[in-house]
């Protein structure tokens, strides 16, 4: 610790910071007779004159808001293996070339004064270069290319990049490149196929519209953003529809990329025939985002994607149709597709157990459907028709006015009861489907949500909810149907869980029906009930009351 300012030649180790020890400055000329100093890690101290001098024997350097613009010119430690200038004032860390030959970390990030990076060649075991937030670089040195041991290059945030080494060849180990943010970088190096192991690119936001078809030979990548991909200024310009396709982001056949876990190409100017025709080869991929596109349809190969839980079409505003999706699908994010008329299909292929679709402000589907409502129970009757999802739960969120006529019992409010006979609890039970309208709300709901119920069953509470993203402003009426399965309920304690008034939006009807192992179960009624699901029940208490608390600020529920 330092206490004066004057040095000491024995000092190895210096820790500062200044929130912790009443310190108010230090004089930069204290480093100068501490030779052998080795660890040094400073925060939130002002120094009163520059640095010149640091030890030679440092092997650890962290200082966040380093105040000098570059490290002192005599500085050459040879067994530094970490330096961290975060938030720092630096311009250039040294000029021309020097030796750091067991430096394996750099961490720049945020050093807004930073224009160009060092010559690297001399410091050939270097695994990690973080420049995240260096919005004055401009030029990455071309010896970057040739750094063997890197492992993660991070330029996120980069926005005046324009240069990037054109030459990746000896980049053998380099696993995660991110260039997200980096909005004047318009290329990515043609011999991209050298980055053999690489396993995360992120190119999201950048000014790239042609992706190099190397990039199909990546055989280790897991996930590819892609993100905001287009011309610059383009959610400005007014242009004829058939230019857009020229505007929007160019992509390569994707067969090799066997090992693709996430995909984003969100806000990419895609329209029909952009999406590469062997995007159902990518038998590894988990999570398709596809939000703010262009597209009318999407390819039908997305049914062959086997492992897909996650596909996000939110406003896609020219997307009609969904196609059938592959089984083990978990969640479809489809908000704000204001041309979407028709997801009867979506569900043929079979879901996860836990399934959720959302399909807030898609107002063309209730035009489409009629007065009953239908949609929300056929796609219900799809989901159980499955039996292992006889045991989970499933949810959707679709446009709305009314409780469907399959409920067997209906009211208005945000909660409904119904009678239960003396031998309700045997093996024909097999869950609780609810259901609720709600009305618009015009505010946007910003924060995380819930939507869930309480329900009681005779003298047993249970709590359910379900999260949700956040959406935007709701336009219209919208039912919500959930279903809970009979293993979900524990009938031998009751919950305690508490809800909470302050919700975003009123729930105005709601109805509640008990799930049988009926074959009948889902029976439609006679054409003179217009076709609709229909299966009456009224029994004497004891009673399951089903009271609905949608949707809530989560963290109105976490206090």
């Amino acid at each position: 610790m330092i206490v004066a300012n004057g040095g000491t030649h024995e000092v190895k180790g210096i820790m500062l910071d200044k929130s912790k020890q009443r310190i108010n400055h230090l004089n930069g000329e204290s480093f100068s007779s501490m030779r052998n100093l080795r660890l040094l890690k400073i925060r939130n101290v002002d120094l009163s004159r520059d640095i010149e001098y640091l030890s030679n024997e440092l092997r650890f350097l962290k200082w966040p808001e380093y105040p000098s613009n570059s490290l002192p010119s005599n500085f050459q430690p040879q067994k530094l293996f970490e330096l961290n200038l975060c938030h720092s004032q630096i311009q250039y860390l040294w000029k021309d070339m020097k030796a750091f030959e067991r430096l394996k970390t750099i961490k720049l990030s945020y050093s807004h004064k930073l224009i160009e990076t060092p010559d690297f060649t001399r410091v050939p075991n270097l695994e990690m270069l973080d420049l995240e937030g260096c919005t004055r670089l401009c030029k990455v040195h071309d010896s970057v290319g040739f750094l063997k041991r890197l492992t993660k290059l991070n330029l996120k945030g980069c926005k005046n990049l324009v240069s990037f080494p054109s030459n990746v060849s000896g980049l053998k180990l380099l696993k995660i490149l991110n260039l997200q943010g980096c909005s004047k970088l318009d290329r990515l190096p043609q011999n991209l196929e050298e980055l053999e192991v690489l396993e995360e690119l992120d190119a999201g936001e950048t000014a790239i519209r042609q992706v190099p078809p190397a990039i199909a030979r990546l055989l280790n990548l897991e996930s590819l953003s892609f993100c905001e991909c287009k011309v610059q200024g383009w959610r400005s310009l007014v242009l004829p529809r058939k230019y857009l396709n020229s505007m929007c982001l160019s992509l390569p056949p994707l067969l090799g990329l066997f090992r693709l876990k996430a995909l984003d190409l969100s806000d990419c100017g895609l329209s029909d025939g952009s999406l590469p025709s062997d995007l159902g080869s990518l038998c590894s991929l988990k999570e398709l985002k596809l939000s703010n596109n262009n597209f009318v349809s999407l390819p039908e190969s997305i049914k062959r994607l086997s492992k897909l839980k996650i596909l996000c079409v939110e406003n896609c505003q020219s997307l009609q149709s969904l196609p059938e999706l592959p089984p083990k699908i978990i969640f479809v994010g489809a908000e704000d597709c204001i041309s979407l008329e028709d997801v009867s299909n979506a569900l043929r292929g079979g879901t996860s157990p836990n399934f959720q679709l959302h399909l807030f402000n898609c107002l063309k589907l209730h035009e489409n459907l009629g007065q009953k409502n239908n949609l929300a129970i056929m796609l219900l009757k799809q989901y159980l028709q499955q039996p292992v999802n006889l045991s989970c739960q499933f949810h959707i969120l679709l446009p709305g006015f009314d409780i469907p006529e399959w409920f067997s019992c209906k009211n208005d409010g945000d909660s409904v009861e119904i009678g239960l006979p003396p031998d309700w609890l045997n093996d024909d039970f097999m869950g609780i489907a609810m259901c609720g309208v709600f009305e618009p709300a015009l505010e946007n709901l910003d924060c995380i949500t819930r939507m869930g119920c309480s329900v009681s069953i005779m003298g047993n509470r249970f709590e359910f909810y379900f999260k949700i993203p956040s959406f935007t402003a709701v336009e219209s009426h919208h039912l919500w149907l959930a279903y809970i399965s009979r293993v979900t309920f524990d009938f031998g304690e009751s919950s305690a869980a508490e809800g909470s008034d302050d919700k975003k939006c009123k729930v105005i009807k709601c109805g509640i029906r008990l799930n049988k192992q009926d074959k009948n179960y889902f029976q439609e009624s006679s054409a003179a009930e217009g076709s609709v699901f229909h299966q009456k029940e009224n029994y004497g208490r004891p009673g399951c009351l089903c009271h609905l608390v949608m949707p809530l600020e989560l963290e109105s529920l976490l206090h």
